[in-house]
């Protein structure tokens, strides 16, 4: 695309007679090279935004604490936002503000949830959980500690064979979350 548009400003150049530019001419490959550079930019913006990824864990709330849960998450976890947020309005089935669906990133891992205006005889189940690999002894223990409170812990930290420091735990919203020591 770049080497597109220097070839079209060298076109321009060249076109002047006896190849002297004059000063109308100046300001117009001036006021191009300005609206190139604007559309360099935006190319490059749009190619460093993440792709949406097709698959992605569903959280399915049902006491209106979906945004509770979303922003203690993304305050957990390096590298991690919210990136899109969809409310119920006042017309709307649910309580109004409440999540319609959200989408936010946990270290790079794609999350979408929601609150649930349908209380549905499940909830979370331990059978599927988050697995979170965990870089140093430090990261395992405040993550475990910051989880768990108001939650419960399902294995304690120990060595299980399969890891040196391994837990499972269910955190105060219900969900479920494997930290592993690498």
């Amino acid at each position: 695309m770049k080497k597109i548009l220097v070839i079209l400003i060298i076109v321009l150049t060249c076109s002047c007679k006896d190849h002297q530019l004059n000063e109308q001419a100046n300001e117009k490959i001036t006021l191009l090279k300005t609206k190139i550079d604007s559309l360099l930019q935006n190319i490059k913006e749009k190619a460093s935004m993440p792709a949406e990824k097709p698959i992605k864990t569903f959280l399915t709330f049902q006491e209106n604490n979906a945004e509770e849960a979303m922003n203690f998450y993304v305050g957990l976890f390096e590298n991690s936002n919210i990136l899109d947020v969809q409310r119920y309005g006042k017309d709307g089935p649910a309580k109004e503000g409440t999540i319609m669906v959200a989408t936010f990133e946990l270290n790079g891992s794609r999350f979408a949830c929601s609150d649930s205006y349908i209380k549905h005889a499940w909830g979370f189940s331990p059978a599927v959980s988050i697995w979170v690999e965990c870089k140093t002894n430090e990261e395992i223990e405040n993550l475990l500690a910051k989880l768990s409170e108001n939650g419960k812990i399902l294995m304690p930290l120990d060595n299980y064979g399969f890891s040196s420091k391994f837990t499972f735990l269910e955190d105060r919203f219900g969900v479920s979350w494997q930290l592993n020591l690498k």
